[in-house]
């Protein structure tokens, strides 16, 4: 399929969280977290900014129901070089990622305080377990990126050997997809 001009209409969230032992739960000051008990964290980096999509269509195709992130980690806590995937919820269908890429994929990165920020070199996109969930009120994020429970749809996977990584926790809400643009 071929997208001349991507035209779309979403309703849905673009959510952020970033590893951090701040009280703000989640995270998403940025780089440089200056709040209160920041300075604890131990372990890889890790940030993100995803996309939940409860309606919408991209270039006629249904979106409805995906989600999608960016997510960046480093190796280990000294680290300072970013390496970012983008993954996508397991139950995208071919034409749903190649939608969602040619829209978000060079119009958002993984930095929750700048996420027009997108890296220059295409990242590898991986399928994934993911979910939102309601806990108590609260929009709470379960992804889980690990070599047994993903698939590669693009990028060579040893181009790029980001750590396993799994998360089950709050998500901030950063704006509606609607005003997104």
């Amino acid at each position: 399929m071929t997208i001349k001009t991507l035209t779309y209409q979403l309703k849905g969230t673009i959510f952020a969280a970033q590893s951090c032992s701040c009280s703000c739960d989640p995270c998403t000051c940025g780089d440089r977290c200056t709040c209160e008990g920041a300075e604890a964290y131990l372990g890889p980096r890790w940030r993100f900014v995803g996309d939940q999509i409860e309606t919408g269509m991209i270039a006629d195709v249904d979106v409805s129901q995906r989600l999608l992130i960016s997510l960046a980690q480093t190796r280990n806590e000294q680290d300072t070089k970013w390496q970012e995937v983008i993954l996508i919820d397991e139950a995208a269908t071919p034409d749903q990622i190649h939608v969602l890429l040619g829209l978000f994929e060079q119009r958002q990165g993984s930095a929750a305080a700048h996420p027009e920020c997108v890296p220059a070199a295409q990242r590898a996109v991986y399928l994934v377990p993911m979910s939102i969930y309601k806990v108590q009120g609260r929009d709470t994020l379960s992804v889980t990126f690990a070599r047994e429970r993903s698939r590669l749809v693009r990028g060579d996977a040893r181009a790029i050997a980001l750590p396993e990584w799994t998360y089950n926790g709050h998500i901030s809400a950063q704006q509606n997809l609607e005003q997104w643009g």
